[in-house]
């Protein structure tokens, strides 16, 4: 391994610039004849596997007008209909060229479509590319007509996002949204130009043997005219003012349809800047061809000056120095967008991640956007980027040609960029069977080799195209990687370790790596997910695994930030996830989407988020811990908030009053118990962070109710109980419901049974409140409320979790009158649908409310219970 890493880091010494290979931004460089811009607007949509409609024409006026970046799926994964459109899409485009463009060669790229793209220009096939995630560039010139509308050229595009055995990825638990979901260029060149590669790159290619500022550049020019060309290439590179610092010039000569590969090498420039995260200092390498004082081609990137290692020992160092990479992971779709995102939210993400103050980014599980990469080099954030090779594979020679492909241009399309450090293999593809179900333990010996095989053969592709960088793939604490030799042919080993969400207990966490550590000390050990899930609905002041309450995701992260700053050895982590994301496939309190997120869908940050950004940004910031609890129940007056902050000390006030002055712990938290009146509360925490005072504030609502609910005193007229759970949920359009409890005289209570939840994988239908739904009482007798006499509104929360037809029969009764008679809830209504029961009920002679459960077969569920007097 030491071995390794070594060549990894003479690699990387060696390759920290190169020309950007992705599809093109929007404008050609300054003064260059090259010709490139957007053609995202004015496109026509039809949802469906139509024949012939790559025909100029074919009829196309009923289609939908849409812009791109466009995609067919940003609603259905999330509605509760099974499964998402994936099939067949169409994309038509009428394009009118310009006379002067003739002669020129034209080609079309695209940054990403999913998942297969075959390509007509005027009804001729002009190219396919299969793959979701990586850009393709087509040369369409000897297709088209010129001249104006009147000659207007039509694009068509078919594509299709169906499930395909052999195109990565197989098994995924996000939505693999369909359409031309990324930006389209035109480009228009000189016959003689800047070559592009099978593998979508603009072939020029730079590096640097060491930090003394050489720069070596190689590349191929292509011919595309019908005569022998002599041409003047000439390269020179740029400091962040525009400066010319370093250039020379070559000679070569190009036969008519033929391309010539070439080498050069800039002088050494004068203590060169170098990148890092916290002074991410760009270059620029521009490229120019010319015949005489004629110019004829331009391409330039920018690009950056840094070396790097990792070390089994030291973790991870940049330019020489430790840095440990403090990150995160980055899925890509939007709420309302899906992946259709624009260069502007792109580039959101990524700085609001900057913000924070993490620097590293994995980009799971899929090549990102151009912009999202461009966006990580001037902002400083180092990035593991990979394929979507994801959960399981199809052995054999097809699918592991399209996934070598994938891998080969998106280390030829980003080559450049100085913020990439790893290539990603894989992603934990021991984890699901063929017929793609979660399992413990891989069977398949068979299977398990071939995946070694394939693991061996994307890692030596890897170090073949770019041998300058590392390559890793990210695991699942399973011993399949082990014993199958698969985890040692990787530079970097990921561990993605969930102890107290999934299982186990928070402290485990650190105890899996120190046995790893000191079974395995000549590994790089990094953390490659971790995390838990949260609703902002949802909170506890006794909080437990899978409640999904935004306190036990603070716990969680808290205790895992003290663990990873307690192991000196370890390269870098990444949370799971930055931003909340889509999974078609599980259930959980919000159906569809994996919640573990540091910011919401759409882009609100929790609470969790600050937690990081107190204990990593060191700009001064105070943070009340408490926007996903703004709507509080308790018994008592007495309630908890915490304080996020890097100061050293933090005032609380509520209501006006201080509550005194706090230092907060290893984990830059505070925490005050404070005493909270009915109705809205004013909170505001201050401290003082260089020469000006930092502030937050919020409000607070607080309901305080009565220990008992027979209390003369006591004027309760509404209670709402999530059965089954300790959480209270704060109902967007009702009452905060507070958690469980056995029934305590004077008070209320269930009697009998065991609190239970639903599966994760099993999505509940048919309400906005599933967390209500989520937890649920089984094997329950009866439920009390010692409520003062009157006539009272009840209703009754149901959602069969796993009984068939038949095997769950049970009848309800309050105060001895029937509510409902043999309720089947699964034959009525069927698997993890919400059904909600209303009845009325009379409490008399102060003997309160009593709910009572009778089963003929199997045991009663109840999943919450809502009583409020009329």
């Amino acid at each position: 391994m030491k071995h390794i890493l070594r060549r990894a880091l003479l690699a990387a010494l060696s390759a920290t610039l190169a020309i950007h290979a992705a599809p093109a931004r929007a404008q050609s460089p300054a003064g260059s004849p090259r010709v490139s811009y957007r053609i995202d607007a004015d496109w026509l949509f039809f949802p469906d596997g139509v024949q012939f409609a790559e025909k100029p024409s074919f009829p196309d006026s009923a289609w939908s007008a849409i812009s791109l970046p466009h995609t067919w799926n940003s609603l259905d994964p999330f509605d509760d209909q099974p499964g998402y459109r994936r099939g067949i899409g169409w994309y038509r485009k009428h394009l009118a060229l310009p006379g002067s463009l003739k002669g020129k060669r034209i080609f079309l790229q695209f940054e990403g479509v999913n998942q297969v793209a075959v390509v007509y220009v005027n009804g001729a096939f002009v190219g396919e590319h299969k793959g979701g995630y990586t850009g393709f560039t087509i040369d369409i010139t000897d297709q088209l007509r010129f001249d104006g509308a009147a000659n207007s050229n039509v694009i068509a595009v078919q594509v299709d996002n169906s499930h395909n055995p052999f195109i990565p990825p197989l098994s995924v638990g996000f939505a693999l949204y369909g359409g031309i979901y990324r930006n389209v260029s035109l480009i228009a060149t000189d016959p003689v130009h800047v070559a592009f590669s099978d593998y979508g790159a603009t072939e020029v290619y730079a590096s640097t043997p060491s930090a003394s500022g050489v720069v070596m550049l190689h590349g191929s020019v292509r011919n595309d005219g019908a005569s022998e060309r002599a041409v003047a290439i000439r390269n020179s590179l740029h400091d962040a003012r525009g400066t010319s610092v370093a250039e020379h010039g070559i000679r070569i000569t190009v036969q008519a349809g033929a391309s010539v590969q070439w080498e050069d090498t800039l002088r050494a420039i004068s203590r060169p800047r170098l990148w890092s995260p916290d002074n991410p200092y760009l270059y620029t390498i521009r490229t120019d061809l010319s015949q005489g004082e004629l110019v004829f081609d331009r391409v330039e990137s920018r690009v950056g000056f840094r070396w790097y290692e990792f070390d089994p020992q030291r973790g991870f160092l940049l330019n020489g120095k430790k840095l440990l990479l403090r990150g995160t992971n980055r899925h890509q779709d939007y709420q309302g967008l899906g992946s259709a995102l624009s260069d502007s939210l792109h580039e959101r993400d990524m700085r609001s991640i900057k913000d924070m103050g993490a620097n590293f980014v994995r980009l799971a599980h899929y090549p990102q956007d151009p912009a999202v990469l461009a966006a990580a080099d001037s902002l400083g954030l180092l990035i593991w980027e990979e394929i979507p090779v994801v959960n399981y594979v199809t052995p054999g020679p097809e699918f592991a040609a399209n996934a070598v492909r994938m891998l080969k241009e998106m280390i030829q399309q980003h080559f450049n960029h100085p913020s990439l450090i790893m290539w990603g293999m894989m992603n934990e593809v021991f984890l699901w069977s063929p017929e793609g179900f979660r399992i413990r333990k891989q069977a398949d010996a068979r299977y398990m080799e071939s995946v070694r095989r394939f693991a061996s053969l994307l890692d030596s592709v890897a170090r073949a195209d770019d041998p300058t960088r590392v390559t890793t793939m990210a695991v699942h604490g399973s011993g399949d990687y082990d014993t199958s030799g698969v985890s040692r042919i990787t530079g970097v080993l990921g561990q993605n370790i969930y102890s107290g969400w999934y299982s186990g207990l928070f402290e485990d966490f650190g105890k899996q790596l120190d046995r790893r550590h000191a079974a395995r000390p000549s590994e790089i050990m990094f953390v490659s997910e971790y995390g838990a899930e949260d609703d902002a609905r949802v909170n506890s002041l006794a909080p437990e695994r899978f409640d999904f309450s935004g306190t036990w995701m603070r716990r969680f992260h808290e205790s895992y930030l003290r663990q990873i700053n307690s192991r000196s050895w370890l390269a870098g982590t990444a949370v799971w996830s930055q931003f909340d994301f889509s999974q078609p496939e599980t259930g959980g309190s919000i159906p569809y989407m994996n919640q573990k997120g540091l910011e919401t869908w759409d882009r609100t940050p929790k609470d969790a988020y600050y937690l990081y950004k107190a204990n990593w940004n060191p700009a001064p910031m105070v943070y009340i811990a408490s926007r996903g609890w703004n709507r509080r129940l308790g018994l008592a007056e007495t309630q908890p908030i915490d304080v996020y902050s890097n100061l050293p000390r933090v005032e609380l006030l509520v209501n006006g009053t201080s509550q005194g002055v706090k230092s907060p712990d290893d984990v830059h938290r505070a925490t005050w118990e404070v005493h909270f009146a009915s109705g809205q509360n004013k909170v505001a925490a201050r401290g003082v962070g260089g020469t000006k005072t930092v502030s937050d504030r919020m409000e607070i609502e607080f309901t305080l109710r009565p220990p008992r609910l027979n209390d003369a005193a006591a004027t309760v007229r509404e209670i709402a109980v999530n059965v089954g759970g300790k959480a209270q949920y704060a109902q967007p359009s009702g009452p905060v419901w507070e958690g469980d409890q056995e029934y305590r005289t004077g008070d209320f209570g269930y009697s009998g049974g065991e609190a239970r939840i639903f599966d994760k994988d099993l999505a509940i239908k048919d309400s906005p409140d599933t967390p209500l739904f989520f937890t649920y009482h089984s094997g329950i007798v009866s439920y009390r409320f010692d409520l003062p006499d009157g006539d009272y509104d009840l209703q009754l929360l149901f959602a069969e979790p796993d009984a068939k037809p038949g095997e769950r029969i049970f009848s309800v009764t309050a105060n001895g009158r029937a509510v409902v008679n043999d309720l089947d809830l699964a034959a009525r209504y069927g698997l993890a649908r919400a059904v909600i029961i209303n009845s009325g009920v009379s409490a008399k002679d102060g003997q309160g409310i009593d709910i009572k459960f009778s089963t003929r077969k199997g045991k009663a569920i109840l999943n919450g219970i809502h009583v409020r007097k009329k």
